[in-house]
């Protein structure tokens, strides 16, 4: 690997890592955070959801900013909204103030987001599922990170979850010098066809509205556990270090995933045998977690196994039905898009279901029900034999593309 592709690779990972801390690092303080300023559980849901909504909206702009602007220079300047957002986290003060940072922090990921998934089509076209995993990978880490020391940073900064929430900003902070150098040095193979290609949304394709629906269940299950999994083991009558580490295991446990998914997929070429398998994953963590007395590390390590496989797989899905960076982009801006703001449903959900019934059991119900349908979805786009597929239309000559 060049020095040049050193830089690109490096770049892909340190904005992996700016785009999952800034919600997954409400989950461990969140019973200090709704004691403090007096919130609801359906309240302090919104901390994930917004940023979700967010996201969201953010994804439906990201096509066309790709396609008028270097799409680099978009995502250098939406990590750094990320680290602002996350930065001013170190002085909330109020149950908005801190709604408004997570705002921000979600329309930075919606934005980013989907144009890395063209950043990964353009500079590395021969190893995307590869490139995909690491990618997922260090949004685990990312994530993982987050989760697991949140509450050790706050216990060493006089228990203060701002300072615990705020601290995050430093992934921006090591992540933009990287980006600059992006810009200043693009990729020789930067598109001329790209202002000319379509950047609108493909909302009459009736795959990408499958993939679509696919992506916005899977990513309900994922933040409906990446929210609520401490505060449902605390429910169990854990402590609350108990409860952060099986959170923080949940996370680590999607690493081997993320990071073995195109050997998994070179094993087993069918997207329809990994969807199914991760989903039945998922149905026995949220089975162990809400019926059985079983330890809560083993239902986490089993839900992280899923969320792991099943995000990873939202992530390649769209590369996999596409021709070019540009149409790669759209296609995850639309199932990042509408994904995220059905994905911002279940937070939501829970907060509520918990505030009326008092127990997390009718969740776990809900999200067996939610599995059962992301099965049914993925049998659909999937295709019944993928072993030419692992890379699809990523053997092309460059000069396709200028």
């Amino acid at each position: 690997m060049s020095n040049r592709y050193k830089l690109f690779f490096f770049a892909l990972i340190l904005a992996s890592f700016n785009l999952r801390p800034g919600i997954t690092s409400v989950s461990p303080l969140l019973h200090g955070i709704t004691d403090e300023l007096g919130m609801s559980s359906t309240t302090a849901s919104l901390l994930t959801s917004i940023p979700l909504l967010c996201m969201g909206i953010g994804s439906l702009f990201a096509g066309r900013l790709a396609s008028r602007f270097q799409s680099e220079k978009i995502i250098t300047i939406f990590i750094a909204c990320i680290g602002i957002a996350t930065f001013l986290r170190f002085f909330a003060s109020s149950p908005v103030y801190l709604l408004i940072t997570a705002l921000f922090i979600g329309v930075g990921i919606g934005i980013v987001s989907p144009l890395m998934s063209g950043f990964i089509k353009t500079y590395f076209a021969d190893q995307v599922a590869l490139m995909i995993g690491m990618y997922s990978t260090f949004m685990v880490v990312g994530a993982s990170i987050a989760v697991g020391f949140t509450t050790p940073i706050q216990h060493w900064f006089s228990d203060s979850w701002k300072v615990g929430l705020g601290f995050w900003f430093i992934f921006a902070v090591i992540a933009i010098p990287l980006w600059m150098a992006i810009i200043k040095h693009p990729h020789t193979l930067q598109q001329r066809a790209t202002v000319q290609q379509r950047s609108s949304l493909p909302l009459k394709n009736k795959q990408a509205w499958l993939l679509t629906s696919f992506a916005g269940l899977a990513t309900l299950l994922f933040y409906c556990i990446s929210a609520w999994l401490p505060a449902i083991v605390e429910d169990k009558g854990y402590s609350s270090s108990y409860a952060g580490l099986v959170g923080t295991l949940c996370m680590m446990a999607q690493l081997p995933v993320t990071l073995c998914l195109h050997l998994l997929l070179r094993a087993i070429p069918s997207r329809k045998f990994w969807i199914t398998f991760f989903v039945g994953s998922e149905m026995t963590g949220l089975i162990l977690l809400g019926f059985t007395s079983v330890t809560p590390i083993l239902a986490g390590i089993f839900l992280g196994i899923s969320a792991g496989g099943l995000i990873s797989l939202t992530l390649l899905l769209p590369i996999d039905k596409t021709n070019s960076p540009i149409e790669a982009s759209t296609w995850s801006a639309m199932t990042q898009a509408i994904g995220y703001m059905i994905g911002a449903i279940g937070p939501i959900l829970i907060g509520f279901l918990y505030d009326y019934t008092g127990s997390f059991r009718p969740t776990m119900y809900l999200l067996i029900v939610m599995g059962l349908i992301v099965i049914f979805l993925g049998w659909k786009i999937a295709k019944p034999v993928e072993k030419t597929t692992l890379h699809v239309n990523i053997t092309r000559s460059s000069d396709e593309y200028v």
